[in-house]
């Protein structure tokens, strides 16, 4: 009786042990998975339409009807625009190298045990935490989709894997990641807390203001955006997951690997270097485990940085199956399109 036991317990902890390290994930239907809702406002000729209350930032400018100005190739003439556009993917996952935007590949062969995993706390962490990896992937879905638009108008090139933090030292280790990020030490005061929650209050669901890129240290109402890593003082999955991919971004830009597209420069020099992120700039979208629509905003598919996630968390975090997550970023674009006289 006591080897039927031992042999059904050992039996149980294999099976957990293998549900544990499932990857899971799905490729996202083009057409289908997108949130295109998310795009708006979109201005063109002095002219917007807007159907996204409350997603864009208060006193956010908008392109001119008419623009001119010198570029890199020549003098350019053309009509201003401006929208959300729909440009890269980010995956946060429990498991080291599980691709979950990539239908739940692993791409761990065999070495996704040398790496931090969701739960570990290692000696070097300044405290217990959670811990996700996070991967961003190019997907410039207006090019790739073929939209007769303008080339500064979007992001010329194939989906493609943007950043992997497995191969990051810097993303599961606070002490490390300090180099990257030494002004958190400005933060590191009970002021900070209220204003994380300030910023929260001026991004509910219903409100015409959207998280200030301004208090760029704070992450809305998903806490702090610092440090730069992987690690979290955990609250709910779908909080954490949100806060991760903000984290990530925001640290891509501290090392110049993304840009700003937005604003009056952007519309003659398509990537504009910031290495503090503005938040105010980006939306997103849930891909997997399921899309969200969020009844506190009236049914949206998206939202902007920082604001709550308490309309639709309920159902969109599982054991098992719904435990990673991939979302879809939509960056503010600025631009001018039209022809260019060469020099």
């Amino acid at each position: 009786m006591k080897n039927k036991l031992l042999a059904l317990t050992i039996g149980l902890l294999l099976v957990a042990e293998a549900a544990e390290a499932q990857c899971v994930g799905s490729w996202p239907n083009p057409i289908t998975d997108i949130c295109w809702s998310c795009m708006f406002p979109f201005t063109m000729l002095g002219i917007t339409i807007d159907n996204s209350r409350g997603e864009e930032p208060s006193g956010a400018f908008h392109a001119p009807a008419v623009c001119a100005g010198q570029t890199v190739m020549g003098f350019k003439i053309g009509i201003g625009m401006d929208f959300y556009d729909p440009n890269k993917i980010v995956d946060v996952t429990r498991t080291p190298y599980c691709m979950v935007g990539l239908g739940g590949v692993d791409l761990s062969a065999g070495i996704g045990s040398l790496y931090k995993r969701h739960g570990e706390t290692k000696p070097e962490d300044i405290k217990l935490t959670n811990f996700y990896q996070a991967h961003t992937y190019i997907d410039p879905l207006l090019f790739l989709l073929e939209v007769p638009i303008d080339m500064s108008c979007t992001q010329a090139a194939y989906f493609d894997i943007g950043y992997l933090t497995e191969l990051d030292p810097l993303w599961n280790n606070d002490n490390l990641t300090f180099y990257l990020n030494p002004d958190v030490v400005l933060y590191a005061n009970p002021l900070t807390p209220i204003t994380t929650g300030l910023d929260c209050v001026n991004n509910m669901p219903g409100s015409w203001n959207i998280s200030s890129g301004y208090v760029y240290w704070s992450a809305g109402c998903q806490g702090s955006m610092y440090p730069l890593d992987g690690n979290l003082s955990g609250s709910n999955p779908i909080d954490d997951s949100v806060l991760t991919m903000q984290r990530l971004l925001h640290k891509n830009h501290r090392e110049l690997l993304e840009y700003s597209t937005a604003g009056p420069t952007a519309l003659f020099v398509p990537f504009v270097p910031q290495p503090i992120m503005d938040k105010s700039e980006y939306k997103y979208s849930m891909l997997y485990p399921v899309n969200f629509n969020d009844p506190l905003s009236g049914g949206k598919c998206c939202s902007p940085f920082g604001r709550t996630t308490t309309g639709w968390t309920a159902g969109h975090s599982f054991p098992t199956m719904g435990e990673d997550f991939s979302y879809h970023i939509y960056q503010r674009r600025d631009c001018c399109s039209g022809i260019t006289i060469p020099n």
